[in-house]
């Protein structure tokens, strides 16, 4: 006789939130290529306001592709754009701008995508 498992049984998570980090990816990517793409227009203005939209595109694209829900992961993504810019910045000056909005952009994203998934599954967040 054999007993039937629910994913409950395994590891708490549901089968359509399994992750693959997409998201993050597409995050860290989209900020790098909209701060080229911004900073080359409108200068290192142009380069924040291109990173941030660059990673919550990114992080939407990302997302979806994982057929999953977008809102939480394009948030977060924006967010750990701006915060990783900020560190980065006052660390290393302009390069490390540059490298801590990519690698904020990509924790950012994933974090919120992983506090949206858990306040759907639960009903309340968690980190």
């Amino acid at each position: 006789m054999t007993e039937e498992r629910t994913w409950h049984d395994r590891d708490e998570t549901a089968p359509e939130n399994e992750e693959h980090g997409t998201e993050a990816a597409g995050a860290g990517a989209g900020a790098l290529g909209g701060a080229a793409v911004g900073g080359a227009i409108g200068g290192p203005p142009g380069a924040v306001v291109g990173g941030v939209l660059g990673a919550a595109g990114g992080a939407i694209a990302g997302e979806a592709a994982e057929g999953d829900d977008e809102a939480g992961s394009a948030v977060g993504g924006a967010g750990g754009t701006l915060a990783g810019a900020a560190i980065g910045g006052a660390v290393a000056g302009p390069p490390g701008a540059v490298v801590g909005g990519a690698v904020g952009a990509g924790a950012g994203a994933g974090v919120g995508d992983q506090v949206e998934e858990e306040t759907e599954e639960d009903g309340r967040p968690t980190v």
